[in-house]
């Protein structure tokens, strides 16, 4: 099938949340020895309680620090397997599903009470579902794709990792739409993104999974595809999975030197068990978001720009779509107690999304028209995905952005996708008109200061000025001025401030007219951990790995660099959590 600029052209308001609250970080005061024989001590000494280079890292964070190990008196039941997976999450289950239906002997337990999962989109390259669309995307074609995603991750990922996705890919997600339809799940597949530049174009590529009580796929399909993976563990395969069920530490064997040959977890009642494991442990926990120290350490960005969002404090393990924090870290803090190294891309990449609020171009987009900051000035060149934008948006004062467009915009094209749309549209959620996003734009309106799904305010008004008098917050007298100077841009067909490709520069004349306001942006998770090698075995400070021990999923190290820019959607749980997994525990169970 061959994509044209219409078929590209396709989009609906963009998504996102704000988010919100958290904790301050407690400083801590190292103390510093005095020079030797009473010389002065040198600026490099630092002086008590100040960290300098040199002594800086002799602290220790509270998550660093191991608990105490359980009496063996005080374990109430072992387990024995050939592979223990830690975690019912999409990674957990898909490796324990890969792993047994080559014969392997895999138990799964978790802290959670279900499987669990978030979101739907499943990044892949050859799948036989884009050969039936007639898309043509293969490792070979997707060179310049994956090349410019590396460059925007300044090459610190592991590339390793990311051929042995590309190269897996078709045949992973092939594997996993069969499975899936044998669990009543049909498979779809979502728009690609349209770039006028061509920077950030990608055909479609992001596969999610539906059925007729639930076809929002794009957002909600994870976890159908999760409890498709459990269910075929445990009645298809024979397998166990045991619920709220917490791991405590890993047991490493000679004084943590050894292979890791389990982990001693806590059951609901508060009693003890082991999981040992004659082959391997598999950590597949999530992130470490919902653990303050491990965010301010290794993720500070995010920390620091979410701080007063994310929520600390009881930890809910079956935390799906929420924008407070997920996972408190659990498998990344007991790999670190027995000597695993942490990856060495820094800081660890956050997922976030939001950017100016707006009419969306391929759903995914920042919006392309006019943005502004608090000064009522541009502050970038607009078109580009939700991801960027929101990086713009917290650079900006107060971290707020304004959009305005008018009523015409909505006839720049002749439909819009929304969010959850699919390629011939075959989960039923259609593309709105013209005149269906413009009454969309009316009911947000009537809200006012309300915030709504987008986490935005809208505005609308019969003139540029009343609009703008609206706009809470802005400078009036230089937005209008930039209003002004942005239509003589698009009359004539040039952007010579921040030069936005003509194709989608259209000037905001015909009443009515409409405007946002968001602040702050999306957090969703973030994307790291241990350091892993290519094979998914967690490694030693040498990149010697530890025999017994792997890991997957988002807590996967040196997978992404800088930030996830959704720029291949759907690549974390096409790559990741499916192909990554479904290789790993196919290898465990040759092992």
């Amino acid at each position: 099938m061959e994509l044209n600029r219409r078929d590209f052209l396709k989009g609906t308001l963009a998504a996102g949340a704000l988010a919100a609250t958290g904790t301050a970080l407690a400083a801590c005061s190292p103390s510093s020895g005095g020079a030797e024989g009473g010389v002065a001590a040198s600026s490099s000494d630092g002086a008590a309680g100040v960290l300098t280079a040199d002594n800086y890292r002799e602290m220790k964070w509270s998550f660093e620090i191991p608990p105490e190990p359980v009496a063996d008196s005080d374990i109430v039941e072992t387990y024995t397997h050939d592979i223990v997976v830690v975690g019912a999450g999409m990674a957990g289950l898909c490796t324990a599903v890969s792993a047994a239906e080559q014969g392997a002997d895999v138990i799964v337990f978790s802290a959670s009470s279900k499987p669990i999962s978030r979101g739907g989109s499943n990044h892949a390259i050859g799948s036989k579902y884009q050969k039936a669309k007639g898309i043509d995307y293969t490792p070979e074609t997707a060179r310049e794709i994956v090349k410019a995603e590396q460059t925007a991750g300044t090459y610190l990922m592991d590339k390793k990792k990311w051929e042995r996705w590309i190269n897996h890919s078709a045949e992973s997600i092939d594997w996993t739409i069969d499975h899936m339809e044998k669990k009543g799940l049909k498979c779809c597949l979502e728009p690609g993104y349209y770039d006028p530049d061509g920077t950030i174009t990608v055909p479609p590529a992001s596969h999610n999974f539906y059925n007729d009580e639930q076809p929002f796929g794009a957002l909600y399909g994870a976890p159908l595809e999760a409890q498709a993976y459990a269910d075929i563990f445990t009645d298809d395969l024979g397998g166990e999975i045991h619920y709220k069920t917490v791991a405590q530490y890993l047991v490493r064997e000679d004084d943590n030197t050894g292979r890791v040959s389990g982990v001693v977890a806590q059951r609901e009642d508060g009693s003890y068990v082991k999981y040992v494991a004659n082959k391997a442990v598999v950590l597949a926990t999530g992130d470490f978001s919902k653990n303050p120290d491990m965010m301010a350490k290794y993720s500070p960005w995010a920390w620091e720009n979410f701080k007063d969002s994310l929520t600390f404090g009881d930890v809910d393990y079956d935390a799906e779509l929420v924008y407070s924090g997920l996972m408190p870290g659990d498998g990344q803090k007991m790999g670190l107690w027995v000597g695993a190294a942490w990856q060495k891309t820094y800081p660890v990449p956050p997922m976030i999304n939001g950017g100016a609020s707006g009419p969306a171009h391929g759903v995914i987009s920042n919006f392309w028209g006019l943005n502004m900051d608090i000064h009522g000035e541009r502050y970038q060149n607009e078109c580009t995905n939700f991801a960027y934008g929101a990086i713009s948006v917290l650079q900006l004062p107060q971290k707020t952005a304004y959009a305005v467009w008018d009523t015409a915009y909505a006839y720049t094209q002749d439909e819009w996708e929304q969010f959850g749309c699919c390629i011939d549209h075959e989960n039923g959620i259609m593309p709105l008109s013209p005149e269906e996003l413009i009454a969309s734009w009316d009911q947000n309106a009537e809200g006012g200061e309300k915030t709504i799904g987008t986490g935005a305010a809208y505005y609308k008004a019969d003139t540029i000025e009343e609009l703008v008098a609206q706009m809470d917050g802005i400078d009036q007298e230089r937005a209008l001025a930039t209003i002004k100077q942005y239509n003589a841009y698009a009359e004539a067909g040039v952007d010579e401030q921040f030069h936005v490709n003509p194709e989608i520069l259209f000037p905001i004349s015909t009443p009515p007219f409409y405007a946002t306001k968001i602040t702050g942006a999306t957090f969703l998770t973030v994307c790291g951990g241990l350091r892993t090698n290519e094979k998914m075995q967690v490694c030693e400070e040498d990149d010697t790995p530890i025999e017994g021990l792997y890991n997957t999923g988002i807590m996967t190290g040196d997978f992404y660099a800088n930030t996830y820019n959704f720029v291949m959607p759907g690549q974390n749980l096409g790559a990741v959590c499916g192909t990554l997994s479904y290789l790993l525990g196919r290898d465990l169970a040759a092992l």
